[in-house]
């Protein structure tokens, strides 16, 4: 998995790729939460998923932690760009209904 961070404003943008699973999901958890330490304004995280073309427990858990983290800060996580294949995972964990998904980076910071 390759993880690629931006900043805007007080919005953390990771651009994502390939498979975000047990290997993987440590990585992008303590990439997103060094940012978070580092730059204290940040309170939102829109994750670019168009190129992520597997996803198991332990990514979702990944997110579902980095969710907790910008809550805790006030903002929120939005994705953008699911495959049919993560979108399923998404929905069969329930993660669907506690996050915005939208089909373009646009969408999701106007959302934030």
């Amino acid at each position: 998995m390759g993880a690629s961070l931006k900043v805007l404003g007080e919005t953390l943008i990771v651009r994502l790729d390939g498979e975000l699973d047990l290997h993987s999901a440590a990585a992008f958890r303590e990439a997103v939460t060094a940012a978070f330490q580092e730059r204290q304004r940040l309170k939102n995280l829109v994750l670019l998923m168009h190129d992520v073309t597997f996803i198991d427990s332990s990514g979702v858990g990944a997110i579902l932690g980095r969710l907790k983290e910008v809550s805790a800060r006030g903002g929120r996580l939005a994705v953008v760009g699911l495959q049919l294949p993560v979108q399923r995972v998404f929905a069969m964990s329930g993660v669907l209904k506690l996050i915005s998904v939208h089909d373009s980076e646009g969408q999701a910071l106007a959302g934030l």
